[in-house]
């Protein structure tokens, strides 16, 4: 038998429509809605053609391959503007590593597509947990202290607020991924949060 490897699916695009997403010719996830992400489906480790199109579509919005890695988990975000005909596929492996008792494993992916290139920090004067992070660009799993932080998003090494992130709880022995998405131009700049496959063993088993 053939090993699986959990894959999901964001959609972050802002100005296209729901999306049914097939793998190899066959709907593997349907109708998903800007800016959602999927839950994961086990696929088989090995090479698969992506296809996005629109909701009951056949015409191709985006078409990519998945090279798959043995028991390793993805995402795959559908990222740009239709009206720019700038659509990719932003891939990912999720491997937080192990998780201790206490700490969060956290990531940031910036999918904006008019934003530049930003921080991400804790307010008030708090720690910069992601340093200049640019579009279609993410950040390795930072471990941080579980609990709940106001953070906030800022261009690269400036001071302004793009995007306030209050109340944000990381969770003990988890792992999340924050993505950026919308446009700081029609002000629908938003983040979408995620919980994330892990391996939830103390760091020093």
């Amino acid at each position: 038998m053939a090993n699986e490897s959990p894959v999901r699916i964001g959609h972050c695009i802002p100005d296209a429509p729901d999306m049914d997403v097939r793998v190899d010719g066959e709907i593997a996830f349907e109708r998903v809605a800007y800016p959602n992400v999927t839950d994961y489906v086990a696929l088989p480790s090995g090479s698969h053609e992506l296809i996005i199109s629109g909701h009951g579509e056949t015409d191709p919005v985006l078409e990519a391959t998945l090279d798959l890695e043995d028991d390793t988990s993805y995402t795959a975000l559908a990222t740009g503007m239709l009206s720019e005909n700038d659509i990719a596929a932003t891939v990912m492996m999720d491997a937080p590593g192990r998780l201790a008792e206490g700490m969060c494993h956290a990531r940031f992916v910036h999918a904006s597509p008019d934003a530049p290139a930003v921080d991400v920090r804790v307010a008030g004067g708090g720690p910069t947990l992601f340093e200049s992070i640019g579009y279609r660009e993410s950040s390795e799993y930072t471990p941080v202290d579980s609990g709940e932080y106001d953070l906030e998003i800022c261009p690269a090494a400036g001071d302004d607020v793009a995007l306030s992130l209050p109340n944000t709880t990381l969770k003990s022995r988890s792992a999340i991924t924050a993505i950026a998405v919308g446009r700081v131009g029609d002000d629908t700049l938003s983040a979408v949060l995620t919980e994330d496959a892990t391996t939830t063993l103390a760091a020093d088993d």
